[in-house]
């Protein structure tokens, strides 16, 4: 079983250097269209959603069998956003539950109306989690989307994202996403600190130290920030990879898509 993982980029007016949004979006359909091709592919988490694109992408999963889960929009500096969660369209997959866990001090996620934004953070975060069962085995899956300001949102969200997750009984547990921080350092040994149960899994045998996750369309430094933390005892039953274009201009978004398989 394979997950994919894609922030989408949901800003319309953007540096001169990027492509425009009509260019985007083309680009993100005919990725999407040819990774899904793969029928492994049971579950996708996408960041970055918003009344923009968000009909699009509807468009292209339902083209491909998958199906919306609920969704739990979440106040931002522009448009409400969501972390989408779509699972593929088959007898054989069972779902149990879908829960939206906010980053901040909430402990239930609440209405955009209501909605606080906590710990310096830019907007109101949070993971959207699917529990499932799949061919005798149960799976917790969240879609992540960790601030991109506060250390201390990015930090609080995540370990209260784990310790969500070690409350569940699954075979397999796994938290993926745009986490808005770089996998080998301060904020992810943080993380690991507090909560001992999880790894980080952000690279495979023959990961290419270029092919980051982020590349900005050149405007900054790449960095690997689309990964996932995993259960340490399971860490040898996934494998890690990133989708690259083979022209920079051919992406979709400044995010590439990643891809989790599970043993």
């Amino acid at each position: 079983m394979r997950i994919l993982s894609y922030n989408v980029y949901g800003v319309k007016d953007a540096l001169p250097l990027i492509p425009k949004w009509d260019e985007r979006q083309r680009n993100i359909e005919r990725i999407l269209n040819k990774i899904l091709e793969d029928n492994d592919i049971k579950v996708c988490c996408f960041q970055e959603v918003n009344k923009n694109n968000i009909q699009m992408l509807e468009n292209i999963l339902i083209s491909n069998n998958f199906k919306i889960l609920e969704k739990f929009p979440m106040k931002t500096q522009l448009y409400n956003q969501y972390n989408i969660v779509a699972i593929k369209n088959e007898q054989n997959i069972r779902i149990n539950y879908v829960y939206c866990l906010p980053h901040g001090k909430d402990m239930e996620y609440k209405n955009v109306d209501n909605q606080v934004i906590d710990y310096n953070m830019s907007d109101y975060r949070t993971t959207v989690f699917v529990c499932f069962e799949y061919i005798n085995k149960k799976y917790l899956i969240g879609n992540i989307h960790t601030d991109y300001i506060s250390t201390e949102g990015k930090v609080k969200g995540v370990i209260k994202t784990l310790n969500y997750m070690d409350t569940i009984d699954a075979d397999y547990k796994i938290v993926l996403g745009d986490m808005n921080m770089v996998s080998h350092m301060s904020e992810t040994y943080n993380i690991l600190k507090q909560n001992s149960n999880y790894v980080i899994l952000s690279r495979n045998r023959n990961f290419n130290v270029s092919d980051n996750s982020w590349h900005g369309y050149g405007t900054k430094e790449q960095v690997n920030v689309d990964f996932a933390f995993v259960e340490k005892n399971t860490i040898t039953s996934y494998n890690y990879q990133i989708v690259k274009q083979d022209d920079m201009k051919r992406e979709g978004s400044d995010h590439r898509p990643i891809i989790i398989s599970i043993n």
